[in-house]
């Protein structure tokens, strides 16, 4: 499914938003997030505030490719069967725990040497992802401890006046959340 004309509109106007240090709610594989580019740290801050989220937590991060993810994410440390898994899993509705490189800022990791990404097959995500040039954080848009919204009306009402734009698209219809690995040792940590 190619994108249409509206919808290339609404992921550049957002792209825009993000890659100028704003927070968006985007639509994902199976429920909205709450997003910002992952060099933008006060935008990171404030999706913390908003969420009342606990630092300690980390924040997984969305990205178009592999190559999008060499910034933040230690390839080098994971062994070939790593990576042939990697590679077997991604783009898909898979989250894997992988090293994080060093200068990776605690807030995304929440403290910890490790960091969760995915690399999305939902193509309006992934346009997204290319269109700011960067992964971005994506987590669920929610109060901590509350239930995901699923409606625009519930987003709206809940997140106008504490984000930038809300990129009001359909999700990709998953119904369950992604399968994480961890990468070091292949195990499902959630399936």
């Amino acid at each position: 499914m190619a994108l249409t004309e509206v919808q290339w509109h609404k992921v550049k106007e957002a792209a825009t938003t993000l890659r100028e240090g704003g927070v968006i709610i985007c639509p994902t594989e199976g429920v909205y997030g709450i997003s910002a580019a992952v060099s933008q740290l006060k935008a990171i801050q404030r999706i913390i505030a908003i969420k009342q989220r606990a630092v300690n937590k980390g924040l997984i991060i969305v990205a178009a490719s592999l190559r999008q993810l060499d910034a933040v994410v230690n390839f080098g440390a994971l062994s070939q069967d790593s990576m042939r898994l990697i590679h077997n899993k991604w783009p898909g509705h898979n989250t894997f725990i992988v090293p994080a490189r060093a200068a990776v800022p605690p807030m995304l990791t929440g403290g910890r040497p490790t960091m969760a990404t995915r690399v999305t097959d939902f193509e309006l995500l992934s346009a997204l992802c290319e269109e700011v040039g960067e992964p971005i954080v994506s987590t669920s848009a929610n109060i901590s401890g509350s239930a995901p919204l699923t409606t625009l009306s519930e987003l709206q009402a809940t997140f106008a006046q504490s984000v930038d734009y809300i990129l009001d698209e359909p999700c990709m219809g998953r119904n369950k959340p992604s399968t994480i690995y961890d990468a070091v040792s292949g195990a499902v940590l959630r399936a």
